[in-house]
């Protein structure tokens, strides 16, 4: 049995949950209660989520359950047994997990509009005792903070809306005649891009790029497809 603990609102979460409904496999949801590390201790040694319980072999990060998943459970392999696709693939993944996740922390959680509208309120659900009141100021410092130090938040607003711009460019231009982003089948690059992108139409300001880009919305729902979100499919 797998059992997934998680925060339902992390794109690295979304991105393990895909993983499992694209192979199939039946597993457990269990959601982690924010700022309460000591209920987890025995979960993850880092604090970090996702991690998967496997008949007890913990594995957490979610390149590392794509790995663990891809050896255990080989039916539709996530990453590609070519050399060449296996490092493009690489490329693709590091590139959503440590840019595209910046900015999505940045659009959708720092500027206080997007948070407002209606992330605090799936975020509050998992901070218990806190009011939406209480919770909007504490994410947009905490993760205006964190993209600072970063270094994206220091930057003007108008400037990391272009950035997105480009990189939704780059995206339209991976998938010019393909339906996925590597090869001919859905991959590890395609559900590891595709939770940051949902996460950034949370910005007001990306809607309109992707609405411009019909080549990335029929992608996003390709992936839907294949790869559904049971979580978000049960909040729809």
């Amino acid at each position: 049995m797998i059992t997934l603990y998680q925060y339902p609102t992390s794109p690295f979460c979304e991105k393990v949950r895909r993983a499992l409904a694209y192979k199939g496999l039946d597993y457990e949801i269990h959601d982690v209660e924010r700022f309460a590390p000591e209920k987890y201790a025995e979960v993850t040694p880092v604090g970090k989520y996702p991690v998967i319980d496997h008949d007890g072999t913990k594995v957490f990060d979610s390149t590392d359950i794509i790995e663990y998943l891809d050896e255990h459970f080989p039916q539709k392999p996530l990453l590609p047994a070519d050399p060449a696709q296996a490092a493009l693939a690489h490329v693709i993944e590091d590139w959503a997990d440590e840019s595209l996740y910046f900015y999505e922390m940045t659009m959708r959680l720092a500027w206080e509009h997007n948070c407002e509208k209606r992330v605090v309120h799936e975020f509050v659900a998992t901070m218990p005792g806190l009011t939406v009141e209480q919770a909007l100021p504490m994410i947009v410092k905490t993760v205006g903070d964190k993209v600072a130090e970063q270094g994206l938040g220091k930057k003007p607003r108008e400037n990391v809306v272009r950035d997105a711009e480009r990189h939704f460019a780059a995206l339209d231009g991976m998938l010019d005649g393909d339906d996925w982003l590597l090869g001919d089948a859905l991959s590890v690059a395609d559900i590891a891009v595709a939770p940051q992108i949902r996460a950034l139409l949370y910005a007001e300001e990306v809607v309109p790029i992707v609405e411009a880009r019909p080549r990335v919305g029929k992608w996003l729902e390709r992936v839907d497809e294949v790869a559904p979100d049971r979580q978000h499919a049960a909040s729809a």
